[in-house]
């Protein structure tokens, strides 16, 4: 039996899809998902609720972690058609390690700079492509199999099929709207605060929009595309996709940080936007981002094209051999280098021989024997000489990469100090450090290194100690290279730092662009806010005071209070238990066992004749009388455990009733609000 059903409109409002993604970032359960639901609507959620994390989709994050990071939404109910996933894309984190706050790379601003800017790696794109369509697949097969299931028993099954939504904020945003646009997986996408998408990251990912470039507008290379007009490619790329775009819902704060991208090159504005003005002593920060010179912009997307491949296939370490040309191998190499170096000085080893030798004995003739004999013998390193002539190799590869990145330097600056000489001046003495140490790096490797290189191509460097003045000039070289690429990172992390703590207006366009601010922003309900992922309440007493309640930790405190009482319970019944089994009950268990024993006795008087004190065959026991007196238990005793009992129990209830007179109080302040008394109840 088939029943048509209606149900399947959109669960998740604007607020939910909003609040969701921020908790999303701690890690989202169940629990929360239906805790806000009811704190929005005061209703329980519509259906059956299951959470499907990337974290546990290995498969699909399995060569180099890029950062990627999300959560699928399923709500079924078959019974009144419900059958909705909401695939949420995480946001740019700091740093993180497969998904977990960690101390590793900041793989997801790296993707920001080559992914977006530059169009030049996709991997993130690509894990939440397979990641959806994986969670697709299994909640499709999960559904059927329980509509057989409902089938079989001979219940009717409402036909309704899965419609999906996607929800992303910042770089999150960027990739579900990339997503939706060239695979259309979604009915609906709804993003907040988003990174747009750029002409370059959507020519690189998507083969059809790239030829449609060639043909219309004559590029044939990524390097043509980047040469280009970047208004006239815009205007081009928002065209071709202004259909698919239709189904993209921005939500902005016009404060936010990101909104001011879509002024630079390259960068599309799709689909539809609610604005949310928040900080109205500002308009944001575009004033500023329209400032920058499109020719600084061009030359650092070449170079963050020209180094996008290396990070896309070898992560950071493949970054830093691109970039500057020392990785984790080189220092390695190093490491090996010193430690042949070493061994050239120790003791040489005692090598064990034999030279024959003609012995001729009077009357015996000649016979030859092999006379042992031990001689000192220096062991290089089988590898010493060709890690030298590689250590040089590599040093000259560095060189070349500083001097690439000297060039970069100065459009860096110029593009900061068109948008804030503030702003300059917190990177500039870290820029000027970095081109410091780049400088003694790339003169220490000219003024060593070259003179043994060219040695080294001519085969002149042969196994002998006298050129060990060369080999000390290596390894002194090898340390300036340490000391001064830790420098480079040691600046490269301070701009980072300083720039994070920048204050003024991008102070607050950093500020718009968190979810908290968003959420708050989105949902300005008289008496209440949020602060992370709570709800708090407030209203103003009759005295002019503001009550504030923090309503999501008082349903917490409230329930874990129930929860200890009810610890404290059942502690106190297995106690009582304990006591009756061990005392009550035994002792009359053990009279029993008395009293058997005597009525046995006094119904068989003769069977206790061997108990006297003669033997004598003629005496015989015809009756026993027991005069019996079994003492009970101490009442003191009874009195004492009782009173225990009665006093831990009246404790507990006197919990019960002060943590209920905090809920009662809570209801009775927002008495109209019939959400909260089901908060208290969630469990």
């Amino acid at each position: 039996m088939v029943i048509e059903m209606n149900e399947n409109k959109e669960i998740l409002s604007e607020i939910l899809k909003a609040r969701v993604a921020e908790i999303e970032y701690r890690g989202i359960t169940i629990e929360d998902i239906r805790r806000i639901y009811i704190e929005e609507t005061g209703e329980e959620p519509p259906a059956e609720i299951t959470l499907y994390h990337a974290k546990d989709y290995a498969q699909i994050n399995n060569q180099v972690d890029s950062g990627f990071d999300g959560t699928v939404i399923h709500f079924l109910n078959i019974e009144t058609g419900i059958n909705q996933s909401f695939t949420i894309i995480r946001g740019s984190e700091k740093r993180e390690n497969y998904g977990e706050p960690a101390e590793g790379p900041p793989h997801d601003w790296f993707y920001n700079m080559f992914g977006i800017f530059g169009g030049n790696i996709q991997s993130q794109y690509n894990h939440a492509e397979a990641f959806d369509k994986k969670v697709t697949e299994e909640i499709n097969e999960m559904v059927e199999k329980e509509m057989n299931t409902l089938r079989n028993e001979g219940k009717p099954v409402a036909e309704v099929n899965l419609v999906k939504q996607g929800i992303g904020h910042s770089l999150g945003g960027n990739l579900i709207q990339t997503l939706q646009i060239i695979e259309q997986p979604f009915e609906g996408v709804f993003v907040i605060n988003d990174a747009p998408p750029s002409v370059y990251q959507l020519a690189y990912i998507d083969r059809n929009f790239r030829q449609a470039i060639r043909i219309k507008l004559g590029a044939t290379t990524m390097n043509d595309i980047y040469k280009m007009n970047p208004r006239k490619l815009t205007e081009f790329g928002e065209k071709y996709y202004k259909e698919r775009g239709k189904t993209i819902h921005h939500l902005t704060v016009q404060e936010d940080i990101l909104y001011s991208l879509l002024s630079l090159r390259g960068f599309m504005d799709l689909g539809t936007r609610r604005v949310l003005d928040t900080y109205h002593y500002t308009d944001g920060i575009a004033r500023y981002m329209n400032k920058i010179s499109d020719q600084h912009l061009h030359n650092i997307q070449q170079f963050v094209a020209k180094h996008a491949p290396a990070y896309e296939k070898a992560g950071v370490d493949g970054l830093n051999r691109s970039m500057f040309g020392f990785d984790q191998e080189f220092f390695t190499l190093i490491s090996n280098m010193k430690q042949d170096w070493k061994k050239i000085f120790e003791p040489p080893k005692w090598k064990r021989g034999a030279v024959p030798m003609t012995i001729g004995v009077i009357g015996f003739g000649s016979f030859t024997v092999d006379m042992p004999f031990a001689y000192p013998v220096k062991e290089f390193p089988s590898d010493f000489f060709s890690r030298q002539q590689e250590f040089v190799s590599r040093a000259l590869e560095i060189r070349a990469k500083l001097q690439d990145l000297t060039e970069v330097l100065p459009s860096l600056l110029a593009l900061v100090g068109e948008i804030s000489e503030d702003l300059l001046k917190l990177i500039k003495v870290h820029v000027e450090e970095m081109s410091g140490s780049i400088e003694r790096m790339i003169e220490a490797i000219g003024g060593a290194a070259l003179d043994i290189g060219k040695n080294l191509v001519k085969g002149s460097f042969t196994n002998n100690l006298s050129q060990h003045e060369n080999i000390l000039t290596l390894i002194e070289l090898s340390e300036t290279i340490k000391l001064e690429s830790g420098n480079i990172q040691n600046s490269y992390q301070a701009i980072i730092n300083d720039t994070n703590d920048f204050v003024g207006e991008f102070g607050d366009a950093a500020h718009a662009h968190g979810m908290e601010h968003v959420v708050n922003s989105l949902n300005q309900v008289k008496g209440r806010r949020y602060e992370g992922s709570d709800l708090i309440r407030y209203k103003n007493a009759t005295d002019g005071r503001t009550i504030e309640v923090n309503l999501s930790s008082a349903v917490r405190i409230y329930q874990l209070g129930l929860d200890k009482c009810m610890e404290k319970e059942e502690a106190l019944s297995a106690w009582r238990r304990l006591y009756y089994t061990e005392y009550v009950d035994d002792l009359e268990f053990r009279k029993q066992r008395v009293m058997n024993s005597i009525h046995q006795m006094e119904a068989n008087p003769r069977n206790y004749s061997h108990l006297l004190p003669v033997s004598n065959i003629d005496v015989k026991v015809t009756k026993i009388n027991v005069h019996d007196f079994l003492r009970p238990l101490d009442p003191m005793f009874q009195d004492s455990f009782e009173g225990m009992y009665h006093y831990l129990r009246e404790e507990i209830e006197k919990n019960k009733a002060m943590i209920s007179r905090v809920r009662k109080s809570i209801e009775e302040l927002f008495e109209k609000d019939q959400s909260i008394s089901k908060l208290f109840e969630l469990r």
